[in-house]
């Protein structure tokens, strides 16, 4: 008999295929600051927390940024706000800055399409 996945390895697992494909994504370039760096090193950089789970995977909400501006610089959230109205439009990014407020529980199917999506994804970059 096979045993179930628990959420936490799915959404584990999920975090570090997504990492991977934004950081492929976003060629190892910094969305903040323009640093070319190995893959390796970079970091995947959300404009609103991971700790908002309706926007954790949304790739509007995630670039590749260089460890000084994700950690050091906390993002260095200014200018990721005004790189993403550039890219975006500001209507859509006060619609992601409110959606911050809504409240998810993906279910355990959910998350491992997701996996399967993003592993995807991320087979078609390397």
């Amino acid at each position: 008999m096979k045993r179930k996945t628990s959420r936490k390895k799915l959404i584990e697992k999920l975090d570090k295929i997504f990492s991977l494909y934004i950081r492929l994504r976003d060629n190892g370039v910094c969305y903040t600051c323009g640093k070319r760096g190995d893959i390796k090193q970079m970091q995947a950089g959300h404009y609103i927390s991971r700790s908002c789970m309706a926007l954790r995977w949304h790739e509007a909400n995630v670039h590749c940024q260089c460890y000084s501006c994700n950690v050091c610089k906390h993002g260095d959230l200014i200018t990721y706000r005004e790189r993403l109205i550039d890219e975006f439009g500001e209507e859509y990014i006060i619609g992601m800055e409110k959606e911050r407020h809504t409240t998810v529980k993906y279910k355990i199917e959910e998350l491992q399409e997701l996996i399967d999506i993003y592993q995807e994804e991320l087979d078609k970059l390397q």
